[in-house]
């Protein structure tokens, strides 16, 4: 195969890659629910959620919600806690895409996922903070008062959505009793 024909096939492949993102920016628009639709459809509504194709980009509607906001209070084996996010704020995409997938939890209407969004969180949290002994995720979503609301007084709050607190193997086995009854 010559230099041009590899060149034209690695632009087809590009423009249908191009093409089935575009497709899949137009069903997120028309909010086309891809769940019922078998695993293909899965696979895309997948796709859609982790790329942001499926939002709608409709910004300024008046339903639009707030994209929740997860904290973790981190405490270390002699009580002192701080405080931490998944967003690493040096590039604004890449935390705009970290609170596209926090919101995934509150699209899972799997407990079992959700669950494992949250340990996979405090995983990374463990992570970063290696002396940390438990953690504290707490979901929160920022409640908006539309602009009437405001005008009478209202003011914007953040709402607890979901708090987990989970701790390591070593930090369950200091705060477990003895099976003899003594202390730990």
């Amino acid at each position: 195969m010559d230099g041009r024909a590899r060149s034209r096939g690695r632009a087809l492949l590009i423009l249908s890659v191009a093409a089935a993102h575009l497709v899949c920016v137009v069903l997120g628009a028309l909010q086309v629910d891809l769940q019922s639709a078998g695993r293909l459809g899965r696979a895309v509504a997948y796709y859609g959620a982790l790329s942001g194709a499926d939002s709608g980009y409709n910004f300024f509607a008046p339903e639009v919600n707030a994209l929740p906001s997860a904290t973790f209070q981190i405490a270390d084996a002699g009580g002192a806690a701080r405080a931490d996010v998944l967003e690493s704020g040096a590039n604004h995409e890449a935390d705009l895409r970290v609170r596209s997938i926090i919101s995934l939890f509150l699209l899972a209407d799997d407990e079992a996922l959700r669950r494992s969004l949250v340990a996979s969180w405090a995983g990374k949290m463990f992570a970063r903070h290696p002396g940390a002994e438990s953690v504290v995720v707490r979901l929160e979503i920022c409640d908006l008062p539309s602009m009437q609301g405001y005008r009478d007084g209202a003011r914007p709050s953040w709402d607890l959505l979901y708090q987990a607190k989970l701790v390591t193997k070593s930090g369950l086995r200091a705060s477990s009793p003895r099976r003899d009854g003594g202390a730990p």
